[in-house]
C-alpha cells in the first residue's frame, strides 16, 4: 500500500511593514496630500503620480502602491464601491485593482494571525496540528 503524500504545510507570507525616518515621514504626508489632491481634482492615478515627485525612487514606488491600498479602503470599505469603478475612477486596469485588494486581504490575515499569536500563544499545545 502507497503511502499517501501530505502536502506541506504552506508557511503564511511575512510582511514587514516599514518603518520611517522623520524625514521619509514627512515626504510620505506629503506625497500621500499631493497625490489625494489631485484625484479629487478628477486627474487618474498615474497624472496625480506624476504631479509630484520624489527623489528616493524606492520610496516613491512605496508611497504609490501604499496610495492605491488607501484609495481602495477609502472608497471601497468605507465608501462600498466596487472595485471596477474604482479602477475606471482613476484610470488604472481592474486587475491591478483587485490584486491590490487581494494583497490588502491577505496583509490583513497575516497581520492579524501575529497578532492573535502574540496576545494569546499556542492556546491548545496538545491539539493536533490541522493543514488548514
Amino acid at each position: 500500500m502507497k503511502k499517501k503524500k501530505t502536502p506541506k504545510k504552506e508557511k503564511m507570507p511575512e510582511f514587514a511593514f516599514k518603518e520611517f525616518t522623520p524625514e521619509e515621514d514627512r515626504v510620505y504626508a506629503e506625497a500621500v496630500t499631493r497625490f489625494r489632491e489631485a484625484v479629487g481634482a478628477g486627474k487618474t492615478l498615474r497624472q496625480a503620480f506624476e504631479s509630484y515627485t520624489v527623489a528616493d525612487k524606492e520610496l516613491e514606488k512605496f508611497i504609490q502602491a501604499d496610495f492605491l491600498k488607501i484609495m481602495i479602503a477609502e472608497r471601497h470599505f468605507s465608501g462600498k464601491d466596487p472595485l471596477d469603478k474604482i479602477a475606471k475612477d482613476l484610470g488604472v486596469p481592474a486587475d491591478l485593482v483587485k490584486d491590490t485588494y487581494g494583497r490588502m486581504l491577505q496583509e490583513v490575515g497575516v497581520s492579524a494571525a501575529s497578532q492573535f499569536g502574540k496576545e494569546f500563544g499556542d492556546l491548545n499545545p496538545h491539539a493536533p496540528k490541522t493543514s488548514d
